[in-house]
């Protein structure tokens, strides 16, 4: 009989954790077994909570168990690449939370790890498996609005400032873009199916931050659809996507964490409105997890291949290039 569960190890007790604990706890194809911390009785405490086996002091101590055989890394941004390596190298598939890497030359080094360890490596994006996505898709590449013609798409939530938080620290994997940002990028390369050939962007942050504290571009892609965003910590709640085609548009409200027992999509054509409902589409991240599990364990391709990875940091790193330059800039994949 073939094997039907993968255990499952996460690293780091963070808010992000605690979400996605109670996902692997659910899924039919996963089994919540070890738990890592920096300290082990936050570690302790975690696995109580979440119904994990063991517990460990230390991440290094989660890849010398042989009984791990996935890793959920949603460490911060600038330990991606570090401890996802050292997973695959211990012989472990790991889902790493987004963005995969701090820049295009960590995404490739990772790429290549995994590749030669023969270890599935995914960029966790859970909204790409909700329902509600795969909507939005179908009803876009139906031609319900008409040809694309223009996407805009905001994500922003007031930070707490008073607090220490790893958005804040001044390093590449710091600040909006990164955080919240690449999720709008995301979306649009996925809707469009098409790489942006010039971006333009800009950021707006305070000296003693070091980071962008809101981010905005716009992506021009080679068909004729021009892609707008926002990634914000200093506004009021903005979770927003609205594609607008040559007969009409689709509004999304909740584009990035659908209600997992009813959503509904806005799509007005011709001057007729009507709702497009997403009824009991479940929660995002057991999606997620679903997925993983069962493509590792049945040997099918993940839905997110490495190198739509590559390419959202493509867009990143022009991005961030127009913003320091003040110009327009390409993306560039090679090199």
């Amino acid at each position: 009989m073939s094997k039907k569960t993968l255990t499952w190890a996460v690293l780091g007790v963070g808010q992000i954790s605690e979400i996605v604990a109670p996902a692997i706890g659910d899924s039919d194809w996963a089994v919540p077994y070890a738990v890592a911390s920096r300290t082990l009785e936050k570690a302790d405490g975690f696995a109580r909570r979440h119904g994990f086996s063991r517990s460990y002091g230390s991440y290094e101590a989660v890849l010398e168990d042989p009984a791990v055989e996935v890793v959920y890394n949603p460490l911060p941004n600038w330990l991606h690449c570090d401890w996802t390596i050292r997973a695959l190298e211990a012989g472990k598939h790991v889902l790493c939370e987004k963005p995969l890497a701090e820049d295009m030359a960590e995404c490739r080094k990772m790429i290549s790890v995994s590749r030669q360890c023969g270890r599935s490596l995914m960029e966790a994006f859970a909204y790409r498996f909700h329902p509600q996505t795969a909507k939005v898709k179908e009803l876009v590449s139906q031609g319900c609005v008409g040809e694309l013609r223009l996407i805009r798409s905001s994500l922003g939530f007031p930070l707490d400032f008073g607090r220490p938080n790893v958005r804040l620290e001044p390093s590449p994997g710091g600040g909006a873009l990164m955080d919240v940002g690449c999720y709008c990028i995301h979306v649009m390369r996925y809707l469009t199916e098409e790489e942006p050939q010039a971006v333009l962007g800009r950021s707006l942050g305070v000296p003693e931050s070091g980071v962008d504290l809101t981010f905005g571009g716009m992506m021009v892609f080679p068909g004729g659809c021009l892609g707008l965003f926002s990634g914000s910590f200093r506004t009021a709640p903005d979770f927003q996507l609205e594609i607008v085609g040559s007969r009409g548009r689709l509004l999304v409200p909740s584009p990035f964490k659908p209600d997992p027992t009813r959503s509904a999509l806005r799509l007005e054509v011709e001057g007729k409105t009507r709702d497009v409902p997403v009824r009991n589409g479940g929660n995002l991240y057991r999606l997620q997890v679903d997925h993983f599990s069962r493509c590792v364990l049945e040997g099918r391709p993940l839905s997110l291949p490495l190198e739509d990875a590559l390419g959202n940091m493509a867009v990143i790193e022009a991005l961030r290039s127009s913003s320091r330059t003040g110009r327009e800039t390409r993306p560039v994949l090679d090199g």
